[in-house]
C-alpha cells in the first residue's frame, strides 16, 4: 500500500472495544464476515421483505447509533453468541453505513486493512446511482483494494437481479463520491441522476464527497452528520469559487483514493470538525426525515 494510514487499525467508531474477544475467529474468510454482518443487520428499505413492519421510524435509535461498540451492546441483548445468525426479527435497523462499518470492524480484528467509502451504486433501482457506503479491503495476494457491498444479500441480489460479485464490486458499480463529483463537474445536467429518496443533485453530490474524505480519514461518519463548514447543512452546497476550487481538490482524492491527501485536506479550516465539537450537535436522522418531509423548511 502507498498510504501510511494504518487501515488495520481501529478507528474511534469501528473500535469494539470489550466485545473484541467475541468477534470472529481470524480464520473466516470475507463470505464468512459477510455472511455474520447480514444476519445481524436488516436494512430500514427492505424490512417488509423480512416479514417485518416497514414502519422504520419507530426504530430511528438504532440508525442513530454511531459506533460498532454501541451496535454489539444493543446485539448482546439478544440470545445466543454475540453475532451469531439471528432471525430477523431479532437484528438491528442500520442502513448501508452501518453494514460497511460492521465489516469493517470485522476485517480490522483481523489485521486487515479495511476502510468505509462512500458514493453511489448503479444497481439500487430508485436512481440510476443511489448513495451508498461500502466497504474495501487490501488484498495482499492480488495487491489491490477489492470492494465489497457487505448489505446485498441472496435475497436482495435476487430482487435486484445482480450479476455481479457483491464481494469484489466492478468499478463501475460503485462510483466513489469524488468521481461522481467530476462527472457532474464536467456534464452539470447529469446531477440530478444521484439522488436518494426525493433527494437528488448537488446537495448530496457535496455531501457524499465530503463523507468519503472524512471515510478515508478513518472518520467514518453518519449518513446524515452536518453541522460545521462545508458540511454546515445536509441540503445545501456551494457555488464559491474559491470553496469549488477546494471541493474539486477533494474530488480528485476521493476519485483516487488518495489517503494521505484526503486527510490532509480533511484539516483544511472549511472542512475540520471544531475543537470543540460534540457529535450530539449533528442533526439526527429524525431531523433528516422531517426536512424531507417538509422540503419548503431547508435550505436549498
Amino acid at each position: 500500500m502507498t498510504s501510511s494510514i494504518d487501515y488495520a487499525s481501529f478507528s474511534e467508531f469501528s473500535d469494539p472495544k470489550s466485545y473484541l474477544s467475541q468477534l470472529p475467529n481470524c480464520q473466516a474468510d470475507i463470505a464468512e464476515l459477510v455472511k455474520c454482518v447480514q444476519n445481524n443487520l436488516v436494512h430500514p428499505y427492505w424490512l417488509q421483505h423480512y416479514q417485518l413492519n416497514p414502519d422504520f421510524t419507530q426504530r430511528l435509535d438504532e440508525m442513530q447509533t454511531r459506533s460498532v461498540q454501541q451496535k454489539l451492546k444493543r446485539l448482546s441483548n439478544t440470545e445466543g453468541p454475540l453475532l451469531a445468525d439471528k432471525p430477523a426479527s431479532q437484528r438491528m435497523l442500520g442502513n448501508c453505513r452501518d453494514f460497511a462499518l460492521l465489516l469493517c470492524t470485522l476485517l480490522r480484528a483481523q489485521g486487515i486493512a479495511a476502510r468505509l467509502r462512500c458514493g453511489f451504486a448503479a444497481y439500487l433501482g430508485m436512481h440510476p446511482y443511489e448513495d451508498h457506503w461500502i466497504c474495501e479491503y487490501w488484498q495482499n495476494k492480488q495487491q489491490r483494494w477489492i470492494k465489497v457491498d457487505a448489505q446485498l444479500d441472496a435475497k436482495q441480489q435476487a430482487l435486484l437481479n445482480i450479476r455481479f460479485d457483491p464481494l469484489d464490486l466492478p468499478d463501475e458499480q460503485f462510483i466513489y463520491a469524488g468521481s461522481a463529483w467530476q462527472l457532474c463537474r464536467q456534464e452539470p445536467e447529469r446531477a440530478q441522476q444521484f439522488g436518494i429518496l426525493s433527494i437528488t443533485g448537488w446537495p448530496l453530490l457535496q455531501g457524499n464527497l465530503l463523507r468519503d474524505i472524512f471515510a478515508l480519514s478513518k472518520i467514518e461518519l453518519l449518513a446524515w452528520d452536518s453541522g460545521w463548514g462545508l458540511n454546515k447543512h445536509y441540503f445545501e452546497y456551494s457555488q464559491v469559487p474559491q470553496e469549488l476550487s477546494l471541493l474539486d481538490q477533494l474530488a480528485g482524492a476521493s476519485a483516487n483514493s488518495q489517503a494521505v491527501q484526503a486527510y490532509t485536506l480533511s484539516q483544511h479550516s472549511s472542512l475540520a470538525l471544531p475543537q470543540d465539537w460534540q457529535w450530539q450537535q449533528a442533526p439526527s436522522i429524525q431531523t433528516l426525515l422531517q426536512q424531507v418531509a417538509n422540503p419548503t423548511n431547508t435550505i436549498s
